[in-house]
């Protein structure tokens, strides 16, 4: 049987991992000492998004006592914690290793290479809308869930294959992609266009649409935010541009990333890989993004408060 490392058991790490261990698969959560001892007595409790409770018994371990490696490793925590993370995961990184992150932007992708050594490394995008309630449940806010997975030269491998085989099971999509940095370039767009336009027009898209000159600010962010991958390279291909501009341009509904939820309830936010990362990249090519970077300016500015 494959054995899952889930690393972090937050709202994406612990929906994911739990939804797997559910069935059947042989997951264990790392994660820091008092969250383990919290896991043991209390489990993991789910809240889909029609409202119906679960609450699971998980695994856990800590990195004081991580001593064996697993097969897949699934990296997922916040950005701010993955410089930690990986230093806590080290033992569970053995020469038969693959580690799935299921973060947002790209310059993860360079700090598990450099840690580890790329060929342990896959590209992985996840698709989910979850967030921790203050009693610690885990709350899905859309039925729509998937993680996508690949290689980073695009090629079909026995590993990937495997993961999706292992994966199967569980209640949310599982996908093999032959395009998965292009995957994650255009999660990218969606992030940055949706954190940014939210942050910077102070609401969820369907306050937004219905003003005055609110549709067409939202399409000002996206194209600036499409402007900078291709800048860099990775042009969205038409779908991901169009899917996009669907969710963030629908009238009538209450959608906003985990960045702008977490801007809103006054917590720290993934602004520097997401908005900030954007920024970088723009003025790598000359790229003049003055929309991104007052949204980015925003986000620090309520960091510094925060601080």
């Amino acid at each position: 049987m494959v054995r899952v490392l889930v690393v972090g058991a937050g709202a994406v790490g612990g929906h994911f991992g739990t939804l797997l261990a559910r069935a059947g698969v042989d997951v264990t959560f790392l994660v820091r000492a008092a969250r383990a001892e919290r896991l043991r007595s209390e489990g993991i409790t789910l809240v889909s998004a029609d409202g119906t409770r679960t609450t699971t018994p998980v695994p856990t371990i800590t990195a004081q006592t991580l001593r064996e490696p697993f097969d897949v490793v699934i990296l997922a925590v916040k950005s701010t914690a993955v410089a930690a993370a990986l230093e806590d995961m080290a033992p569970a990184v053995g020469p038969g290793t693959s580690v799935v992150p299921l973060l947002n932007g790209i310059d993860h992708l360079d700090a598990i290479g450099d840690r580890f050594g790329a060929r342990h490394l896959l590209g992985g995008v996840c698709l989910v809308a979850t967030q921790l309630d203050t009693d610690g449940a885990i709350r899905q806010l859309t039925p729509a869930a998937r993680i996508t997975v690949g290689e980073l030269s695009g090629s079909v491998t026995y590993r990937v294959e495997a993961i999706t085989k292992t994966f199967a099971p569980a209640p949310f999509e599982t996908v093999a992609s032959t395009t998965i940095q292009q995957d994650m370039w255009e999660k990218w767009l969606f992030m940055g266009a949706g954190g940014a336009a939210t942050v910077l027009l102070g609401g969820h898209v369907g306050q937004i649409n219905p003003v005055t000159d609110g549709t067409d600010a939202i399409r000002d962010v996206i194209a600036e935010t499409a402007s900078v991958l291709e800048a860099a390279g990775h042009p969205a291909r038409g779908d991901a541009v169009a899917q996009v501009t669907s969710t963030l341009t629908s009238p009538g509904s209450a959608f906003a990333t985990s960045l702008y939820r977490d801007f809103r309830h006054n917590q720290t936010t993934e602004v520097e890989p997401i908005i900030g990362g954007l920024c970088r990249v723009a003025a790598q090519h000359g790229l003049s993004v003055p929309l991104l970077r007052a949204a980015a300016v925003r986000l620090r500015v309520h960091e510094a408060a925060l601080a």
